[in-house]
């Protein structure tokens, strides 16, 4: 069986049509798992992209696959991620055991 591909690329304003859909999966997805997850806005996801302080994937078809900011805080003295998050299909496609952490290097 042929491996999906993903394209990761940085965020930016031409991506805030799916700010909404990566709130929605963020939420239905810690619900899913029974975790509790920071709740974020479009705007905040907005924002980040507008800042270039994150990174969005898609399908080699331009479907909408995963998406992971960074937050720095201390004038950019300490930096953390939100941690991978991905669209369902692509979960069952395998991404993230592929991905292996690219997004914090």
């Amino acid at each position: 069986m042929e491996q999906q591909q993903f394209q990761i690329i940085i965020a930016d304003e031409s991506h805030q049509d799916f700010a909404q859909i990566i709130v929605d999966e963020m939420e239905s997805s810690a619900k899913a798992r029974g975790t509790g997850i920071a709740k974020r806005s479009p705007e905040y996801i907005k924002e980040k992209m507008r800042q270039g302080k994150a990174v969005i994937a898609f399908t080699t078809d331009g479907v909408w696959a995963g998406f992971c900011y960074i937050e720095t805080w201390s004038h950019g003295e300490y930096v953390a991620n939100s941690g991978l998050i991905v669209s369902l299909s692509s979960a069952r496609a395998g991404w993230p055991s592929r991905s292996n952490g690219r997004s914090s290097t």
